[in-house]
Formats: structure tokens, sequence, C-alpha cells
């Protein structure tokens, strides 16, 4: 196995994280992308098949991908998420459509009855997957928030980051937000590369932890 993507967070870290790490010999995969059969999801394998206690595990990588069942877990953790209803050929606009299967991240915005029989059919591969079909507020916006360990450049999104990492362990992650008048509700969590960091997001992970060979 190679072991260039283990990481250990600090003593400070863990305890920044608490309860959701309280182990001082956990590990996490940076490779940043864990989707299934990938690279990054066999390291997480390997490792738990050596007994190493590593994150996401192959599971945990699952949970946050496939978006039903990140719904489910944020939802049992007190993690706002938007309605959302199971559809194959049929919904009501507007809507944020996910394909339920764990080999496609693409999406679609729908808006009107106009669209949604070809975004539909694209998304469910003319009806071979369903999809989840998130219901969006009359006042909304979409975001994307780089999540790197818990952390975000982002101020506004600072406790939301810390909350999400210590419910899915993803190290990193975007995740995708429709923020409404009232909340920040989850949308979705998509990788992000470790080769895709920004020189600040690097100093992030320098400051947290270190790389075991």
């Amino acid at each position: 196995m190679n072991y260039s993507a283990l990481f250990k967070l600090n003593s400070v870290a863990l305890e920044k994280f608490s309860p959701g790490f309280t182990d001082s010999i956990t590990y996490f995969n940076l490779f940043g992308d864990y989707t299934y059969l990938t690279e990054g999801y066999y390291k997480s394998l390997d490792a738990e098949l050596l007994g190493i206690t590593i994150h996401p595990t192959s599971e945990e990588a699952l949970d946050a991908y496939v978006v039903p069942l990140a719904m489910q877990k944020a939802l049992a953790h007190q993690i706002p998420i938007p309605p959302y209803e199971i559809a194959t050929d049929r919904v009501t606009p507007p809507v944020l459509a996910y394909p339920i299967n764990p080999f496609s991240t693409k999406y679609q915005v729908i808006t009107s009855r106009d669209d949604m029989e070809t975004k539909l059919r694209a998304l469910t591969m003319t009806g071979k997957y369903a999809t989840i079909c998130q219901s969006l507020p009359d006042d909304y916006r979409i975001d994307t928030v780089r999540c790197v360990l818990g952390m975000t450049l982002v101020p506004e999104y600072e406790s939301f980051a810390k909350q999400v990492f210590e419910v899915f362990k993803i190290p990193l992650m975007r995740t995708r937000v429709i923020v409404t008048s009232a909340d920040y509700l989850l949308s979705a969590i998509e990788p992000l590369q470790i080769s895709e960091l920004t020189l600040k997001e690097k100093k992030i992970v320098g400051e947290m932890g270190t790389w075991q060979e």
C-alpha cells in the first residue's frame, strides 16, 4: 500500500473536533476523491483491511457521496437538509436533482415543467436509475464550499464546515449548500482532490498534523 495519502491530526486538532475525533492514532486519507472503486476509495479500504483506523472508511465514503444516504445521515445528526422526493419521470419544480447511483456526480436544476422530461431522462439514464429531487424555495442561492479537515476559507461557513466534517469524516470535500433566508441546507458532498488545494488550503493541512510514510 502507498501510505503517501495518510495524514495524522495532531492532538490539538483532534480536540477541536471532539467528540467525533478523540483517538490519537486515527489517520485520514487525504487523496480527496473517495468515489466508489477509485484509487482513493481503495486507499481507505486497504488501510481498513490492515487494521488502520482511517477516515473516511469505505462505508463513510458511500454515506457521503450517495446523496440519499447523505441526506439521512445529515438528518440523524441535526444538519439541516432540503425537503426531497425520489422520482423517475415527474417532479414538482423547482428542484435540484441528482441521480441515485454510485457512479455519477452530475446534477440538474429543474426550474420548469418544460425542461423536466429532458433533464430527468438524462439523470435517470432513460429510467434506469431513480433521482433524488430536492425542493428549492422561492428565494435561494446555491453555494459550493471547499472544506479542508473541517476548515474553510469562507468565514460564513466556518461552523457549517466543522459540523459536516464531524459527522461525515471526509477530510477533503466540496459541499453543495442550498442557502435560504432561514438556513444553510446541505445538498451534496463531492470530491476535492489534494492536487486542487490552494496555497492557503495547503497551509491549513500543514498546521493540523503530519504526513505518515
